[in-house]
């Protein structure tokens, strides 16, 4: 494993690899953001002293690590914690400059001292002239959630303003969103965006489209919802469904569902996932294949790659930080709650069950068949397994669903959707952001699942389907247990979207598979 005693002479443009770290943090609140600032500065500075001593490249912070998530929604109250960001045309490195606030100056100082890369999440003030702007507030200022990138200098090269707020009653966003991407000293070029972004396809889907980065920092403090749309899962997908690296850190509160950071190399699969099982921080890192050696498969060895980067693979990655330690190795998360996906009781659903007389029957494996159309989403699926305990209590709900979603009464959303989970409806509280939430327990002993095909057709060319998987751990399942594809196919005079998903090996621990097809806005929200 990297360790402070190793050179660094793996730096730079010629070398395989590249190391990143992200932090899940679980932030000390005070009784007002800006108080919670001064007590999570410091933390944050030991933080990238520590990361320093394991010769990392880039740290990345979580969205709202700084703050809380728990913002007021008046503007004046809000403004008392703003700090103005220079933009990097600027070539501004704030621990030399007089202007800047004590936040920025402690950040770019920390990233010069210990010469890395440092990406954080700030709430941003920029003011602003109703002459010149049409689009400017009463109080002549636009309030952003902002991410701002240091370089080993601690200058500032990137800043990028969250397009798609949750919320955040209060907060601006821009009239467009923009596609931030930043050069490194170590010839990768990132993108960057911030959670909510990651389901839409702008600025998301776009930014890879348009700009062909490979390297994607993603700061969120997300909320995980059963059974679709759990932190690890959704990252895994991404990364996965648009085969890029996906660097991934998140806000750490998991008795309201918050949590959930890796480190991912697109169709390769995970290097590394965290998932809490209670409160703490935690520095995840890995080395990270540079994208120009990607026709390397690194879990398959189809060709000759550092052999200090396999060895590295096969470390443990999670670095516990301070007095609470979660542990990556558990039979499941003990303090974990998951938001509920309140559409999915318009989901059409047949249930089938471990030992379903209706199921056919070849062998000692059982199966059963699926079909679904709607508004010209089709989707057609054949579950195949064995039910070696006779168990006769276990149940998956086959599902399909096109049509429209709330997120927490915030964003209105067309979504489509076909697959299998354990999940059923009930048992919920309200959660902090109008939803509500649940303490999930998979049920024990399941079925073992050996086969799973599904078949969908989209008329929604515009947006991304993902894949979306869940075992009793609450992590996705590694990417040599499925084949995921998709094209664009014609139908009559239409054209339509294809997408396959299959189980590639039997699995015992299943708790969802299926596609999602990321939302596409009915209204901005």
């Amino acid at each position: 494993m990297v360790s402070g005693n190793e050179t660094t002479k793996n730096k730079g443009y010629d070398s395989q690899y590249y190391i990143a770290a992200v932090v899940e943090y679980h932030p000390i609140l005070g009784s007002n953001p800006l108080q919670s600032m001064q007590n999570n500065l410091p933390i944050y500075e030991d933080i990238i002293h520590h990361a320093s001593q394991y010769d990392v490249d880039i740290l990345v912070f979580p969205e709202a690590g700084l703050t809380g998530v728990t913002l007021p929604d008046n503007r004046k109250e809000i403004k008392t914690f703003l700090t103005e960001i220079p933009s990097p045309e600027s070539n501004t490195i704030p621990c030399f400059t007089k202007y800047c606030s004590t936040v920025l100056n402690k950040l770019s100082c920390a990233a010069r001292l210990h010469h890395m890369y440092v990406v954080v999440n700030l709430p941003e003030i920029e003011y602003c002239k109703t002459e010149d702007d049409d689009s400017c507030p009463e109080d002549l200022a636009n309030y952003y959630n902002t991410n701002v990138v240091f370089n080993r200098e601690g200058r500032i090269v990137a800043r990028y303003r969250k397009f798609n707020l949750f919320g955040e009653l209060g907060f601006n966003h821009t009239s467009s969103s923009e596609l931030c991407t930043f050069d490194t000293d170590f010839g990768v070029r990132f993108g960057m965006f911030i959670c909510f972004d990651i389901l839409f396809q702008d600025p998301a889907a776009r930014l890879i489209r348009e700009t062909g980065v490979k390297d994607i920092i993603f700061s969120t403090a997300w909320f995980s919802e059963i059974p679709l749309l759990t932190a690890d899962s959704v990252q895994a997908g991404w990364a996965y469904t648009n085969d890029v690296n996906l660097i991934a850190a998140s806000y750490n509160a998991p008795s309201m569902g918050g949590g959930g950071s890796g480190i991912y190399a697109g169709r390769d699969g995970p290097l590394v996932m965290f998932m809490p099982d209670r409160p703490g921080t935690q520095i995840i890192l890995s080395r990270v294949l540079k994208r120009q050696y990607n026709n390397c498969n690194i879990q398959s060895k189809k060709c000759s790659i550092d052999s200090n980067y396999q060895t590295f693979m096969s470390d443990n990655l999670v670095l516990p930080y301070g007095k609470e330690k979660s542990s990556p190795n558990r039979n499941r998360p003990s303090d974990f709650r998951f938001f509920v996906d309140n559409s999915f009781k318009d989901f059409h659903v047949v249930t089938m069950r471990s030992e379903d007389p209706d199921a056919e029957q070849h062998d000692d494996t059982l199966s059963a068949s699926f079909q679904y159309e709607h508004d010209g989403f089709e989707c057609a699926m054949t579950v195949r397994w064995r039910n070696e305990n006779n168990n006769d209590t276990t149940e998956y709900n086959l599902f399909a669903y096109s049509g429209t979603r709330t997120f927490s009464g915030f964003v209105d959303a067309h979504i489509e959707t076909c697959g299998l989970t354990t999940y059923k409806p009930g048992g919920s509280a309200p959660g902090q952001y109008g939803g509500a939430v649940v303490y999930y327990d998979p049920p024990k002993d399941l079925v073992t699942i050996t086969g799973i095909t599904i078949a969908a057709r989209s008329p929604d060319l515009g947006t991304l389907p993902i894949p979306s998987t869940l075992d009793t751990n609450s992590y996705p399942l590694a990417n040599d247990y499925y084949t995921f594809s998709k094209r664009t196919v014609t139908v009559g005079k239409r054209k339509m979207l294809e997408i396959n998903m299959e189980l590639s090996k039997p699995v015992a621990n299943l708790v969802t598979f299926g596609i999602y097809k990321l939302p596409r806005r009915v209204n901005r929200g």
